[in-house]
């Protein structure tokens, strides 16, 4: 398969509403793209704990940005920084961090913030500090429940098709779980280094960027996967279909009780999965099994490589139910979309049910 095929492409994947006549612009500025991380819980105050819990607003700084000076400035390795989820750095972002120091130090974080995390360290763009607690557990990857988001649309057309799709999604309609373009690197050819790391023409040294391709690569199967399904005529729910218990990482297979998993599903209680492949067996059977195993052959070599890697088979919930979605028009082209999305989806597979938006031309906006 040539590698230009493995490279990212938004819109060549199919969607739960079908095609869209619909087109805009969104993160134009990065006011436009807001998001807001949900712990869905509080840390715990603990006097003389060591692990300092930092919220922060930041604009037009990513994650990784902040995580390298907070351990810069404070002479720690990035190790010791704890973070939840990353977040886009074309956006106002609102998330935690967690920092470990040494139980008997104490810091004026917003004098130290003054000091150490000011718009010279962050050409561009800007970083604040919220709220800050004594604890004493690390924040660890994945633990926010949720992720609230305001996003701005713009040069909006076809309106009238637009509000009907928002309205379908504001009913309860599906939006298809695809990963989004931020997990496929700048240029969406992520898949495609991996490949070529994987066939051996160069070898990764640094454990996080060999952890990333591979990533990307699980990313890109399931997404094949989603795709195909879409596609075919099977049905949002059957027989063999693997089902997750909601908030947690137990499944189940579904048997000929599919009535009986159809009511939980209404009800919230399960979600419908797909494969994140690995070198374990999937538990799905029947015709979903029949189709991840069409998937596996073929991407073999991209498998191949995941199970050269150790990663186990793991799953992910192939559709999403859109929170506490609203829509207000700022002008006649320019609409503001709030709503909430559990941790690990994107805000541009709603988009993508909507119509399609180009990114905003950000020549101008300083690097992070």
């Amino acid at each position: 398969m040539n590698e230009s095929s493995y490279t990212y492409n938004e819109y060549s994947l199919p969607r739960v509403l079908g095609e869209s006549p619909v087109t805009g612009r969104y993160k134009t500025v990065p006011e436009d793209f807001a998001v807001t991380e949900i712990l869905g819980f509080s840390p715990e105050f603990v006097e003389k704990g060591q692990q300092h819990w930092l919220r922060i607003r930041k604009t037009g700084v990513n994650t990784g940005a902040i995580e390298k000076q907070l351990a810069r400035a404070l002479g720690i390795h990035p190790r010791d920084i704890g973070y939840s989820g990353m977040k886009d750095r074309m956006a106002v972002t609102e998330q935690w961090f967690s920092v470990q120091l040494p139980a008997l130090q104490s810091i004026d974080w917003p004098v130290w913030f003054s000091e150490h995390m000011h718009g010279d360290v962050f050409p561009g763009g800007e970083v604040t500090l919220l709220e800050a607690v004594r604890s004493h557990r690390k924040l660890r990857r994945g633990v926010h429940k949720a992720n609230h988001f305001c996003l701005r649309v713009r040069e909006l057309t076809h309106k009238d098709d637009f509000i009907e799709r928002v309205a379908q999604l504001a009913e309860g309609g599906a939006v298809a779980n695809y990963f989004g373009p931020q997990r496929f690197g700048k240029q969406g050819d992520n898949v495609a280094q991996a490949l070529r790391m994987i066939d051996g023409e160069f070898q990764v040294r640094d454990r996080k960027l060999r952890s990333i391709l591979l990533s990307s690569v699980r990313s890109y199967l399931f997404n094949q996967y989603l795709a195909q399904r879409i596609q075919s005529d099977l049905p949002a729910l059957c027989e063999g279909d693997v089902v997750i218990l909601d908030g947690s990482q137990s499944y189940f297979t579904v048997g000929d009780d599919v009535a009986a998993v159809a009511e939980r599903l209404a009800q919230g209680d399960v979600q419908v999965s797909g494969p994140m492949f690995g070198e374990s067996s999937s538990p799905a059977q029947g015709r979903p099994a029949a189709l991840e195993q069409k998937i596996l052959a073929q991407y073999a070599e991209l498998h191949a490589g995941l199970c050269a890697a150790r990663m186990g088979h793991e799953r992910r919930p192939l559709w999403l139910r859109v929170s506490d979605l609203s829509l207000v028009w700022l002008d006649d082209s320019v609409a503001e979309l709030r709503f909430t999305l559990p941790a690990g989806a994107f805000a541009t597979s709603v988009l993508a049910e909507l119509g399609q938006f180009s990114e905003g031309n950000h020549a101008n906006f300083t690097q992070q």
